[in-house]
């Protein structure tokens, strides 16, 4: 058998487990005009959000290099590794895990490395790298974790409600954004993180309460057939909100479930600023 690692990007919000997960993450930049800093090292979720509240501008984020994911890479066959799986950011989010994928040929005689595009960010991105170190340590073969990371990926959905679109259009992260700009920045949509990992916007809605009741409805509407979910509550400085979600959707949901309630880091933050409410699940059974 060989001795598999995982690892992640910060994207996927491992920073903010209550306990140390234990997997590597690849770390992007933030980059406030002329000062950059390291997510999760620099600058933690509490500063960056106060920073865009006070400072009123939008930061742009710059992807981990080439350099750092194999120096990543290299301590892994240091430590003896046979594989690496790499849990990388939403493909259509960022160039991360394409760019680790460059590296298979080049390492193939020391590690073997799977890169599997989670099609998610935030910590529904990080639950999938969490469950497979999981699945590593009772010592389930690589093929076994990666089946069930894309069974898991195939039965998930997220939405969420953005307070401020300006971010998602000027970063470039929403598809089709064109029909946001001018009076439109004031509506609060309802936005799917699709299947395949795109940021699109789902129903336009005026104001905010209404589109966290649609937000609700619909995810009760998706789990409804079934047998074991786990669900996941995002927030970017709306923690009180998230928690009186999370309360109402234990109370709402009747089958089995595991709800948590997970802060956005600062390097996807950046892409949707303060005040965002999502909620995505995973259906555990059918």
């Amino acid at each position: 058998m060989g001795k598999i690692a995982i690892i992640s990007d910060v994207n996927a919000g491992l920073d903010y487990l209550k306990k140390d997960s234990g997997i590597p993450v690849l770390r992007s930049i933030i980059n406030f005009e002329n000062e950059h800093l390291i997510d999760g090292i620099d600058i933690k979720a509490d500063e960056f959000y106060k920073r865009l509240q006070e400072e009123k501008t939008i930061p742009s984020t710059s992807a981990p290099t080439v350099g750092e994911a194999m120096e990543l890479l290299d301590r892994m066959v240091e430590e003896e590794y046979t594989d690496v799986i790499m849990y990388s950011i939403s493909y259509q989010l960022s160039s991360i895990g394409q760019m680790v994928e460059t590296l298979i040929e080049e390492y193939k005689d020391k590690i073997k490395i799977h890169v599997i595009d989670t099609k998610k960010a935030t910590y529904l991105q990080g639950y999938l790298a969490v469950t497979a170190k999981e699945m590593a340590e009772a010592g389930k073969s690589v093929s076994e974790i990666m089946d069930y990371s894309n069974y898991l990926i195939v039965h998930s959905h997220a939405y969420f409600v953005v307070d401020d679109l300006s971010y998602l259009v000027k970063n470039g992260r929403i598809s089709g954004a064109a029909g946001f700009l001018g009076g439109l920045l004031k509506i609060k949509p309802v936005l799917e993180l699709t299947k395949e990992g795109k940021i699109i916007s789902f129903e336009k809605i005026k104001t905010h309460r209404v589109a966290v009741e649609r937000l609700i409805e619909l995810i009760l509407e998706e789990i409804k057939e079934a047998k074991k979910i786990k669900l996941f509550i995002f927030h970017t400085v709306r923690e009180k909100d998230a928690k009186e979600l999370a309360k109402y959707m234990n109370e709402k949901i009747s089958i089995e479930k595991d709800i948590e309630v997970h802060m956005i880091t600062p390097a996807v933050g950046a892409h949707i600023g303060c005040g965002v409410l999502g909620m995505g699940y995973y259906i555990l059974e059918k």
